[in-house]
C-alpha cells in the first residue's frame, strides 16, 4: 500500500524509516500473511527519494512483482533506467518496479515515459498481471490517437496517455504508447487503468462525447466530463476494440 505524505530521506528497499526530512516523498509498504496473520515483509522507497515525489500515488502487485507509481518526480529521463538525478522536468512522473527473488524486495527498474513532459504525472495510475505494466499520465499533452502515434505535438494539453511496458528474460521494455481515438484536451486519458492478461481499459473521466453503450459515436462532444474508457487489446496493446460510454454494457 502507498502512503504519499510519508517523509522519510530513505532510498530503496527497507531504509531509515525515521528521517522526515522529505516532505511528500511517499513510501510503500508490502504485507504479507502467514499462519493467517499479517506482518510487514518491505518498506519501499524511490532510488532518487525527494520532495514532493508522491511515491505510492499508485500502486500494483501481481506474485513477485510491485510497481509503485510517483506521479510529480521530476527527473529528465526518458524510458528505462535513465539519468535519476536531472530534476529539470517538474511533475514528469516515474513509477518503480520491485520484485522478490529468494524471499528478498529489491528494486528492478526505474521506468519513465518515452515523451517525458513537465507536469505529464506519469505514475498516476499502474496496473501489472504477470509481465505486463501499464503506467498512466493523465495529464500528457500529445495529440496523437491510437497506439505508437507521434510523441512529439504536444497540442491537445491534458489529453493524457498511457504506457504498457512488458518483461521478456528478465528485462523490462516499453511496448506501446497509448492514446485515446478521439484525443481531446483535458479528456485526462489515464487517470485509471487496469490489464489482465492481453486486455488493457483505460478511463478517461474528462472525455465529453455525448454517445452512450459501445463504440458509439466520438465527435460529439456536448457533453462535458461526461467520461469514457477504452479497451486495447493485443500484446503490445494495438488497436482499441471498444469504447464504452453512459451506463450500457456487454
Amino acid at each position: 500500500m502507498g502512503a504519499i505524505g510519508e517523509a522519510s530521506a530513505a532510498n530503496g528497499v527497507n531504509g531509515n524509516q525515521f528521517d522526515g526530512s522529505a516532505p511528500l516523498a511517499g513510501a510503500a509498504y508490502v504485507f504479507e500473511r502467514s499462519a493467517g496473520l499479517w506482518s510487514q515483509s518491505a518498506y519501499l522507497k524511490a532510488s532518487n527519494t525527494d520532495s514532493d515525489d508522491m511515491f505510492g500515488y499508485a500502486v500494483a502487485i501481481s506474485g513477485d512483482t510491485v510497481v509503485v507509481g510517483a506521479p510529480y518526480e521530476d527527473s529528465a529521463a526518458t524510458g528505462l533506467n535513465g539519468n535519476q538525478m536531472d530534476n529539470s522536468v517538474l511533475d514528469a512522473g516515474a513509477a518503480y518496479v520491485f520484485e522478490r527473488h529468494a524471499g528478498s524486495w529489491a528494486q528492478a527498474a526505474y521506468l519513465k515515459a518515452s515523451n517525458t513532459g513537465a507536469a505529464d504525472g506519469f505514475g498516476y495510475s499502474a496496473a501489472i498481471d504477470g509481465d505486463t505494466i501499464a503506467i498512466g499520465a493523465p495529464f500528457e499533452a500529445g495529440s496523437a490517437t491510437g497506439s505508437n502515434g507521434n510523441q512529439i505535438d504536444e497540442s491537445s494539453p491534458g489529453s493524457g496517455a498511457a504506457y504498457l511496458f512488458v518483461r521478456t528474460s528478465g528485462a523490462w521494455a516499453q511496448q506501446a504508447y497509448l492514446k485515446a481515438s478521439n484525443t481531446g484536451f483535458d479528456d485526462h486519458f489515464g487517470v485509471s487503468v487496469a490489464v489482465s492478461k492481453n486486455l488493457l481499459v483505460i478511463g478517461a473521466p474528462g472525455e465529453s462525447s455525448a454517445s452512450t453503450g459501445v463504440n458509439g459515436g466520438q465527435s460529439d462532444n456536448s457533453a462535458s466530463g461526461s467520461g469514457a474508457a477504452y479497451l486495447f487489446s493485443g500484446n503490445a496493446g494495438v488497436g482499441t476494440i471498444r469504447i464504452f460510454k453512459g451506463i450500457q454494457y456487454r
